[in-house]
């Protein structure tokens, strides 16, 4: 963004009307950088299991699923807890290093 620190960010989140199960999230950045304000419009549909999924495939996605567990891919490469006292993934899917 614009050195300047004059930017400016909205975002208003919403249930859908029609259906409850889908909401949506729509951020505006208004910043000197920009030739004009960016809006992007980010839909989440509720699954039966009362879970949340981001329809948005983005670039450089550092979320991995292992056997039914979401892990994070930190900087260096290695899996972390994506929350408090998670299990570690379970050994038999992955094979042994190679040295």
């Amino acid at each position: 963004m614009h050195e300047d620190n004059q930017t400016v960010v909205k975002e208003r989140i919403y249930l859908d009307k029609a259906d409850k199960d889908l909401l949506h999230n729509d951020l505006t950045t208004i910043d000197h950088a920009l030739t004009r304000p960016w809006t992007v419009n980010k839909t989440y549909r509720r699954q039966k299991k009362n879970t949340w999924v981001d329809d948005n495939c983005g670039e450089n996605n550092n979320h991995v699923e292992i056997g039914g567990q979401y892990y994070v891919r930190s900087g260096d490469g290695l899996l972390m807890p994506t929350h408090k006292d998670q299990p570690p993934p379970d050994l038999r899917y992955f094979k042994p290093a190679q040295k």
